[in-house]
């Protein structure tokens, strides 16, 4: 059996460890709620809890604080010692401890801080979201105005509560309002009159022991994906940058590749790619960002084909993607065709190499993050290569790491899919 089926294996086994462990479907409850036009247990819950689920208000269960922003006067924030949350740190399960950095002075002139052992709820921001903007802080922490502190009562527990917004995700979501990317906001008064189901501290003391062993699992597995793409960008850097390179040939990219222009004038294509730093061109409705076009407009899209490199905008992470299928992008593009000097794929690694995207920084001009590449300057520049069959050996390593990865993310979307169905069938 292979690594990636015994791993699928064990996702899918799961269930019935489960079972072994004393969590079961809740059969009976349902069968004495029949006739009734509510539910008061969960689908899923262990054997030996049978009172029903207690009816309360959000508010009921806990508190809401609203954020501020630390005075640059504050030297414990500017030190490190009280970590500030942004709001992109928002979208992380936990908020660990991290030195603030120098650029965040001047920015700040109020202070909110919340002990240790809360949660913070990302209330006014991007709408954009891949989940509930929710975490439970490690430490102390300063938060501003976009985000509310909550502090739960004797009630029930911040790792409960924190389960029981995600598990109700699409309900909280529908509660967004405002439009326009940057806008949105969850209405604080909207949120605290939320109808919550509750089961005794014990039944939900046993919830929470349970679905942190998912969580610490899931975290595992994010450093295991982590870790492996480190080693795999040494790997990179090394192959690219060899000691010995007398059989490496220097050539301007103007010899190596060709600008292509071709338009999708007869609608031939009407599939849209994005470029995507790490995936390559890949399917725009791929994307958690839906975006709106006429299907007349991409005649002016260009055509892009296998094997193709594409130049985007984002200079500050390579911006180069590697397309290995056929679509149209943006004409904002430049899509370049390599010649029969490179194999194909070989500069696909060497694009996203940090090497590579320091090079970068004498052809590029703008003020902005993504700062916009000078093609004309880019093909001058130089790069060695070896010959054909030296590039594939190339390849072929770097695609042996990729599928590595590719193997440990697919199981990482098992992990998480198998969280989602606990907290859709465990809680009401």
């Amino acid at each position: 059996m292979t690594m990636a089926a015994d791993k699928q294996d064990k996702v899918l086994n799961f269930s019935s460890e489960r079972e072994q462990s004393g969590a079961c479907s809740s059969s009976a409850e349902r069968e004495k709620n029949q006739g009734k036009n509510f539910v008061n247990v969960p689908n899923l819950r262990f054997p030996e809890f049978k009172d029903d689920w207690n009816d309360y208000r959000l508010r009921d269960l806990c508190t809401f604080h609203s954020g501020g922003t630390p005075s640059i006067d504050n030297v414990e924030y500017w030190e490190g010692e009280i970590p500030f949350v942004s709001a992109v740190a928002m979208h992380n399960t936990h908020i660990e401890k991290t030195p603030l950095t120098l650029t965040e002075k001047g920015l700040r002139n109020g202070s909110k801080q919340l002990e240790a052992g809360n949660l913070l709820l990302l209330v006014r921001g991007s709408m954009l979201w891949n989940k509930i903007p929710i975490c439970y802080n490690d430490v102390d922490v300063a938060f501003n105005q976009d985000v509310k502190g909550i502090v739960p009562n004797s009630k029930t527990s911040s790792l409960f509560l924190l389960n029981w917004i995600q598990s109700h995700e699409n309900r909280i979501r529908y509660m967004v309002t405002g439009t326009g990317i940057g806008a949105g906001k969850l209405d604080s008064e909207d949120l605290l009159a939320l109808n919550v189901k509750l089961p005794s501290l014990n039944e939900q003391q046993k919830i929470e022991k349970f679905l942190s062993l998912i969580d610490e699992r899931i975290t595992t597995q994010n450093r295991i994906i982590e870790d492996l793409k480190s080693l795999s960008d040494v790997i990179c850097e090394r192959l690219y940058n060899p000691s010995e390179k007398e059989s490496w040939q220097t050539y301007k990219y103007a010899e190596l590749f060709s600008i292509s222009n071709e338009r999708n004038s007869k609608l031939q294509y009407t599939n849209v790619l994005s470029a995507s730093q790490e995936y390559g061109m890949i399917e725009r409705n791929e994307l958690n960002i839906d975006i709106k076009f006429e299907a007349s407009s991409i005649k002016s899209y260009k055509i892009v084909r296998p094997n193709q490199y594409v130049i985007h905008l984002r200079s500050f992470q390579g911006g180069f993607a590697y397309s290995d299928k056929t679509g149209v992008c943006s004409p904002a593009y430049t899509i370049l065709v390599p010649n029969e000097k490179l194999s194909t794929a070989f500069l696909k690694y060497y694009f996203t190499s940090q090497k590579f995207i320091n090079s970068l920084r004498i052809v590029t001009y703008g003020i902005r993050d993504g700062r916009s590449i000078s093609v004309d300057e880019f093909l001058q520049l130089k790069v060695a290569i070896p010959d054909i069959a030296h590039q594939q050996h190339i390849v072929q390593v770097m695609q042996l790491w990729e599928e590595k990865i590719r193997m440990e993310e697919e199981y990482l979307s098992k992990l998480r899919q198998q969280k989602k169905y606990l907290l859709s069938s465990m809680f009401i």
